[in-house]
């Protein structure tokens, strides 16, 4: 063997000693004692318990405030019940209200169907247009006419303009 081989050799068997060695040296054991420098397990352990205890804090505000949304939730449902009560009520007397007056305009046509165009006519003339027309539409169509006659003109065609302007022309 050359000289180069026979170093090989040796340098081969030298780091199979070595690494006996090092296999066979004793480990020392795995415990809390050997990590009690910063940064160690039981610094860990601490910010591991204090990150615990915030999350239970957290979920503690969690519940509160879904305690306090469903408190809400429900005064709100109670709110819309009451308004929609209330919106039930105001139609109710409203319809009421639209009953008497048009049984008061109802009765009002009776009135001036049963006076003469000549004594009717100065009434109508001074009534809001809207009722005038009203007053009109519901008399029977000879009486209507008699009355539109006897009003005056610039009247007449006003309330004859407000009747076309509600139906449309076919």
């Amino acid at each position: 063997m050359s000289a180069t081989c026979k170093s090989f050799s040796g340098l081969k068997t030298l780091f199979h000693l070595l690494l006996l060695v090092l296999m066979l040296w004793p480990a020392p054991a795995l415990s809390a004692e050997n990590f009690k420098e910063p940064g160690s397990l039981i610094d860990i352990e601490t910010l591991l318990k204090e990150r615990e205890t915030k999350l239970a804090n957290r979920e503690a505000e969690l519940a509160e405030k879904e305690k306090r949304i469903e408190f809400l939730q429900q005064e709100l449902k109670k709110q819309e019940s009451e308004i929609r009560n209330a919106r039930d009520s105001f139609a109710k007397i409203l319809n009421e209200l639209k009953a008497l007056k048009d049984e008061d305009l109802s009765r009002l046509v009776e009135v001036y169907t049963a006076m003469k165009p000549a004594a009717s006519a100065p009434l109508l003339q001074k009534l809001e247009l809207k009722y005038a027309v009203e007053i009109i539409l519901r008399m029977p169509p000879k009486k209507a006419a008699k009355l539109l006659s006897a009003t005056d003109k610039e009247r007449a065609v006003a309330i004859s303009r407000a009747i076309t302007a509600l139906k449309p022309a076919q």
